[in-house]
């Protein structure tokens, strides 16, 4: 949950810049002509993946070097693990959720990012996915304390608050197998959507500098080429 909360608020916020200074310095016309959007836009959130996987080891590396060798130098407290559960399967559902979490996120990003004019007007609706996001820590006394009440079984499958709520009960062990199941299943297909949408809204959203996107006349555009396709 700590990772994903890492590779979130340094990534995602850094697509979504790298999305808008590409397009508003016209750069994104010259990518265009020599490489397919979907190819692009995938691309950039398979290397998010990289760079934040590599970022979580930078930053777990040296802690664990310290405090296996040089606990006693450092006057690093003494941490019981004795109690510590290894659990492979509620380890493999954690980084499902987060891979899944952090897809549909991204996705979203650069939806927003080929949407808006501007960064600042990407940076307000930004705001607001990462409120969506935080909103469940603000729930947790209930979510911990009732996880099958309505609130906690509200930010369990909502997407948005699905990742952090999820991830929130499988440390506690409140989460089951067949919720686990139906809640990847839910973030890797909706992730997939989002692309797909993200990707004809990047189409004529890159270069659109002045005004923003409309969805409507982008969806009304897809079927008008489809219509005149043999």
């Amino acid at each position: 949950l700590v990772i994903f909360f890492l590779m979130f608020f340094m990534l995602a916020n850094q697509m979504l810049t790298s999305t808008m200074e590409e397009k508003e310095n016209r750069v994104t016309e010259m990518i265009l002509t020599t490489l397919n959007p979907t190819a692009l836009i995938t691309g950039k959130i398979i290397s998010l993946f990289i760079v934040g996987f590599a970022q979580a080891l930078v930053f777990l590396l040296p802690v664990l070097v310290g405090y296996v060798f040089f606990r006693s130098t450092l006057n690093l407290p003494n941490i019981d693990l004795s109690s510590f559960t290894f659990d492979p399967a509620q380890m493999i559902v954690g980084a499902l959720l987060a891979i899944g979490g952090f897809a549909l996120f991204t996705s979203t990003t650069v939806a927003i990012g080929a949407v808006m004019p501007t960064a600042k007007d990407a940076g307000n609706i930004f705001g607001g996915l990462a409120v969506l996001m935080v909103i469940p820590l603000y729930a947790a006394p209930l979510i911990i304390s009732d996880p099958q009440g309505p609130v906690a079984q509200l930010f369990t499958y909502f997407p948005y608050s699905a990742p952090v709520t999820a991830m929130l009960r499988n440390a506690l062990g409140s989460l089951t197998g067949w919720e686990a199941a139906i809640i990847i299943t839910e973030l890797f297909l909706l992730s997939a959507l989002v692309l797909q949408i993200a990707v004809r809204l990047f189409r004529t959203g890159s270069i659109q500098y002045n005004n923003r996107v409309s969805l409507k006349t982008i969806f009304a555009r897809s079927k008008a080429l489809k219509a005149t396709q043999p």
